[in-house]
C-alpha cells in the first residue's frame, strides 16, 4: 500500500441503468402516494426539499482530495457482510482497508441465522433440503420475477459452511432455537443462534478482531462519496471524505457493503412503494449503492418493499399465533390470521394495506393482551367499546361492514370451521418455556392455541397494527450481483473490479417482503465470504 498527496482525476463512466430490475419504475413513484407516502410530484416547502436533497445525495460536503492511497481491496461498511468480506479478502492474500462513515462499528439488529444442514440441526434430525428452503423463500408466485433462485440456492447450500466459518473466526454460536414468532411451523425449523443477542457483540466485535489480526486497516469517520471508473467502465478507485478533507483510494477491487437506503425518504418513496408509512428509519444508510449504480451502469433490482412487519406502535399485543379477528380499514377480514406474521406482511403489501385492526372480546383480550394495552388505550392505538357498532366508529371503519364481518366470524367460531380463510379452530404450537430459569436461549414447549375465538362478551377491543419506523429493520433493493458478489451491468456483463454484498445487493435475493428472520444474515455471510475471496483473487492476479 502506498500513500501520496497527489490526486489524478479519472473520467467517470456512465451508462443507462434501469430504475428497478422488475419494473417498479414510474409506477413505483405513483404507487408511493397510494401506500401512505407523499407523491414525488407534491410541492414541498423549501426546508423539506433541502432535507430530501440531503437524503438523496451524500451527506458529506465536497472535499479536496488531499490524500491518495493505493491498496488491493477497499470494503465500504462495517456491517456483517463487510467484515466477512474483509476477512475473506485478507485471507486471500490482499491488502484490505475497511471504511466506515460512523465513528465506530455499524449497528446490527440481529442474532440468529437461517441455515440448514448444520451439525446442530443434524443432531435434531432436521433434514430440510436447500431446495425446500428456496421454495420457502419464494412461496408467493409473483416474487419469481425478482428472485435469482440459483443465487438463493447457492446461499442455502453453503449456509452450514457459513456457520462453520463463523465459529472458526471467533463467533460464539451456541446452537439452535425454534422461533416462537412462528409457533406453528411444520415441521419445526430452527435458527442458528449466537451467544449474545446484541449483534455488535455477537458478530461485529469478534469479526473486527479477526480482521485486525489479519492486518486489515480500519478507517472510521470516513464516508464514501464516489466510485471512480476508467474509460472502459472498470472500477479503479473511490473518493471519500473525512471532516473537511478527502482521500482518493486507488483500488484493484472495491466491495460495496454500505447498507441499504432506509435513511433516505426519497429513495424509500421510489424503491419501496409496497411499504406503507415509509418514513426514514435508518439514518446511517442513505442508498450509496443505488445512487452509485447510476454512475457505473449497474443493474438495479428493487422489488418495492422493505424488511418490515406490522406492530402496535405503543407495544400492544402483536398476536403472532392469530387468535384475534383481523380487519382492514374497510372493516373486512383480509387474511388467515394464523399465517406466519411475515407472510401476513407480504399479503398486506400485495393488497396495499397500510394498517389493520386486531379485534378481541373482553375475556380473550384480558387473557392475551391486557398486560400490553395500557399505553395504547391512553393514546388511542387501542380502542374499546361496549358494542361492535361503537367499536367501528372508534376505529373509523364502516359500521355495517364491520358488523357483518363479526357476525360471519362468530358463526365460523360456533361451527368450528372457517370457510373463508381456513383458519383452524385449535392448533398446537411452540412457545418459550416460562419456567425456564435461563435468561437466554430458552427451552421451547408445546402449547395448544384456540384460534377461532368469537367476539361475544363486551367490552370489545381493537388493536391498531401498522408498519412504522420501529418495525423496519432494513431495505431490499440494490445492485444485481452473481454468486461471487461481482456487480452486473444492465446488459448482463460484469463490471470489472466491483463487488457488492449485504443490503447493497439483496433485491434479487430477498424480494419485496422479508420471508423469515435470519434470512439476511444467511445471505450476508455467504456472499460476503465469496465476494471477499473473489475480490482478493482479482486484486492479486
Amino acid at each position: 500500500m502506498s500513500i501520496t498527496t497527489e490526486h489524478s482525476e479519472k473520467p467517470g463512466f456512465t451508462r443507462r441503468t434501469f430504475l428497478a430490475g422488475a419494473g417498479v419504475g414510474a409506477l413505483g413513484i405513483a404507487a408511493a402516494g397510494m401506500f401512505g407516502c407523499a407523491p414525488a410530484s407534491e410541492e414541498k416547502p423549501k426546508a423539506a426539499a433541502e432535507e430530501d436533497s440531503a437524503n438523496t445525495t451524500s451527506a458529506a460536503a465536497p472535499a479536496e482530495m488531499t490524500e491518495t492511497v493505493d491498496t488491493d481491496v477497499v470494503v465500504i461498511g462495517t456491517g456483517v457482510s463487510g467484515l466477512t468480506a474483509a476477512i475473506s479478502a485478507a485471507e486471500g492474500g490482499a491488502q484490505v482497508i475497511v471504511l466506515e462513515k460512523l465513528d465506530g462499528l455499524k449497528k446490527v439488529y440481529a442474532h440468529s441465522i437461517t441455515a440448514i444442514g448444520t451439525s446442530f440441526q443434524k443432531e435434531l434430525g432436521e433434514d430440510w433440503t436447500p431446495e425446500e428452503l428456496v421454495a420457502f423463500w419464494n412461496q408467493y408466485p409473483d416474487s419469481d420475477s425478482f428472485m435469482d433462485t440459483e443465487a438463493q440456492l447457492f446461499a442455502a447450500k453453503h449456509s452450514a459452511e457459513s456457520i462453520d466459518w463463523l465459529i472458526e473466526h471467533g463467533v460464539d454460536i451456541v446452537g439452535v432455537t425454534v422461533p416462537p414468532t412462528n409457533p406453528f411451523q411444520v415441521p419445526a425449523r430452527t435458527f442458528v443462534t449466537s451467544a449474545d443477542r446484541d449483534g455488535v457483540k455477537a458478530y461485529l466485535e469478534p469479526l473486527k478482531a479477526k480482521a485486525e489480526e489479519l492486518g486489515v486497516e480500519f478507517r472510521f469517520s470516513t464516508e464514501a462519496t464516489k466510485i471512480i471508473t476508467d474509460d472502459s467502465g472498470a472500477v479503479t478507485g473511490l473518493e471519500t471524505v473525512s471532516g473537511s478533507t478527502g482521500t482518493l483510494f486507488n483500488v484493484k477491487s472495491l466491495i460495496v457493503a454500505a447498507g441499504g437506503f432506509g435513511g433516505s425518504s426519497d429513495l424509500l418513496r421510489l424503491y419501496a412503494p409496497h411499504t406503507p408509512n415509509c418514513s426514514t428509519f435508518d439514518g446511517e444508510s442513505k442508498g450509496f449503492a443505488l445512487l452509485q449504480a447510476k454512475t457505473v451502469g449497474a443493474d438495479v433490482v428493487a422489488p418495492g418493499g422493505t424488511m418490515a412487519y406490522f406492530v402496535n406502535v405503543d407495544g400492544g399485543y402483536s398476536d403472532n399465533p392469530g387468535q384475534g379477528l383481523f380487519v382492514n380499514r374497510e372493516g373486512k377480514r383480509w387474511v388467515n390470521e394464523n399465517l406466519y406474521f411475515l407472510d401476513r406482511a407480504g399479503i398486506a403489501y400485495k393488497q396495499g394495506i397500510t394498517e389493520y385492526w386486531a379485534l378481541y372480546d373482553s375475556p380473550l383480550y384480558e387473557q392475551v393482551a391486557g398486560q400490553t394495552g395500557e399505553k395504547g388505550l391512553e393514546s388511542g392505538t387501542i380502542v374499546k367499546a361496549d358494542t361492535i357498532e361503537e367499536l367501528a366508529r372508534k376505529m373509523n371503519v364502516n359500521v355495517a361492514a364491520l358488523t357483518k364481518t363479526v357476525e360471519d366470524y362468530n358463526g365460523y367460531c360456533a361451527a368450528g370451521e372457517d370457510p373463508e380463510f381456513n383458519k383452524p379452530a385449535t392448533r398446537m404450537g411452540r412457545v418459550f418455556d416460562p419456567d425456564d430459569p435461563k435468561e437466554y436461549d430458552l427451552d421451547v414447549i408445546d402449547k395448544e392455541f384456540t384460534l377461532l375465538n368469537p367476539l361475544a362478551t363486551a367490552p370489545f377491543y381493537a388493536i391498531d397494527m401498522t408498519v412504522q419506523t420501529t418495525a423496519l429493520s432494513g431495505t431490499t433493493g440494490g445492485m444485481r450481483t452473481n454468486t461471487n458478489g461481482e456487480v452486473m451491468a444492465v446488459d448482463g456483463s460484469i463490471i470489472p473490479n466491483l463487488y457488492a454484498v449485504g443490503e447493497s445487493a439483496n433485491g434479487h435475493l430477498i424480494g419485496y417482503f422479508y420471508p423469515q428472520s435470519g434470512t439476511s444474515l444467511c445471505m450476508c455471510f455467504c456472499f460476503g465470504r465469496y465476494a471477499g475471496a473473489a475480490a482478493a483473487a482479482n486484486a492479486t492476479a
